[in-house]
């Protein structure tokens, strides 16, 4: 970009602005679109105090990931690997697949279809119209990932205006005219339980510590020399989430105000919104902006895919064709429906968020994180945390095939704290603690 540095080599006001705005749009995605409204109408008159826990999981730890990223000096597979070399190849492989071709990005392309045929009534049978739906679309993310250094300027600059235009729409008139009264929350749970696991379902954790690589491609394109670039990632995360925040808390109280006059989920409650709202040309217009909503973090995740698989094969293979692979592996996953992939794929992506959430951690708060007795406890804690993330995957198993093992279902709940699925942070702090002592007795 021209003028992309200010008078002391750091990213001008504009490019910040730009950057910040397609970091955001790459965060904001179709989850982060669809969820806050339903995270409001489930949260009823509890929506505030649900809105400051999904703060903690869906925005602060994310904002913590980049700034995990520039205090490690490296990428998540560099600073995962310095504490935990097995282990953390199969953790950060994982949590790229789930980001990349098995789970966030066909789910873009899913939900962008699903609020296509609810907008216009299609009865597709066949699953051709869909597949071919799904190559158009990840033809286009090909384009804007395949420049590499140049993603999060074109998303920047295309994407990013026009997702602002229509969610301030959407957000704006249904703050000034509001479908109902707050109701009650619908859910069993106490809000801030409820907000703090809602959170992690849109992936914006391990999210973050992938598009730090999409981040530091642009960041160095822009002429921004190697000692500036860990404190310009920081702001690029400050703007971007920032902005996230904003449109998290507009569209959770616009959804907290929809009561039972709707009675559906994600993106036909949001396209149903928007049509009471709007009418039928705003429903139009909801579906354009799902589409565009969902490409950017479809784009950002296929390029920080990439990327990743690129830095943990050594460059074996070129930055391209893992762009192909990535995409043609999302469009046949994409194909079989956003419900299945929810429900099959989505428990797994549980397993990643605690370890993800303990590396991140180590970087930020511990002052001193290459000492050995340190990162010695952190890698018995970030080995627990992945330990328990899976325990609570198989737990979510265990229901959804019918399995239904009563051995099984007693020892997770006697685990402390498995009705909210937090077992990982007692153990993680347990196994912190152990991991320091055995250093202690080896040295």
């Amino acid at each position: 970009m021209k003028n992309s540095l200010d008078s002391k080599g750091n990213l001008s006001i504009k490019s910040l602005i730009i950057m910040g705005g397609a970091l955001f749009s790459m965060h904001f995605g179709a989850s982060c679109m669809l969820y806050p409204v339903q995270w409001g109408k489930d949260s009823g008159s509890s929506v505030f105090i649900a809105y400051i826990a999904i703060v903690l999981t869906a925005l602060l730890l994310p904002l913590l990931a980049y700034i995990a990223l520039s205090r490690g000096n490296g990428t998540f597979w560099e600073i995962t690997l310095r504490l935990t070399p097995k282990f953390g190849k199969i953790f950060c492989g994982l949590t790229a697949l789930l980001l990349g071709p098995l789970y966030i990005i066909p789910r873009m392309s899913a939900a962008a279809w699903d609020a296509l045929v609810q907008v216009t009534g299609w009865q597709v049978e066949s699953i051709i119209p869909i597949f071919l739906f799904n190559c158009v679309y990840y033809v286009i993310t090909y384009w804007f990932i395949a420049g590499r250094s140049d993603t999060m300027d074109k998303v920047g600059k295309i994407l990013f205006p026009i997702l602002i235009v229509i969610v301030v729409g959407v957000i704006g008139k249904g703050l000034f005219t509001p479908l109902s009264e707050r109701l009650p929350k619908v859910y069993s749970e106490p809000a801030w339980a409820y907000g703090f696991l809602q959170g992690y379902q849109t992936g914006d954790l391990p999210a973050a510590l992938l598009f730090g690589l999409v981040m530091l491609q642009s960041i160095k394109a822009a002429g921004v020399t190697e000692d500036k670039i860990n404190v310009n990632m920081i702001r690029l995360g400050f703007v971007g989430m920032g902005m996230l925040a904003i449109t998290h808390l507009g569209h959770m109280i616009v959804g907290s105000s929809i009561g039972d006059t709707i009675d559906l989920t994600y993106a036909a409650l949001y396209a149903e919104l928007v049509l009471k709202l709007w009418g039928m040309t705003g429903a139009i217009v909801f579906n354009i902006a799902l589409m565009f909503a969902a490409l950017t973090t479809a784009i950002g995740c296929a390029g920080a895919c990439a990327e990743f698989f690129d830095t943990a094969f050594d460059g074996k293979y070129s930055y391209k064709l893992l762009c192909v692979i990535t995409c043609a592996i999302s469009t046949v996953i994409a194909s079989i429906g956003l419900n299945n992939i929810v429900k099959f794929m989505g428990p797994l992506l549980n397993a990643c968020y605690p370890a993800a959430i303990i590396v991140v951690l180590y970087y930020v708060f511990v002052k001193n994180h290459a000492d050995p007795k340190l990162m010695n406890g952190a890698r018995y804690a970030t080995i627990a945390a992945g330990i328990s993330g899976m325990i609570d995957v198989l737990s979510s198993y265990n229901s959804l095939f019918g399995i239904n093992s009563q051995a099984f279902s007693k020892f997770y709940a006697a685990l402390p704290l498995s009705n909210v699925m937090l077992t990982w942070i007692p153990v993680s702090v347990i196994f912190f603690v152990i991991g320091m002592l055995v250093y202690k007795k080896k040295a």
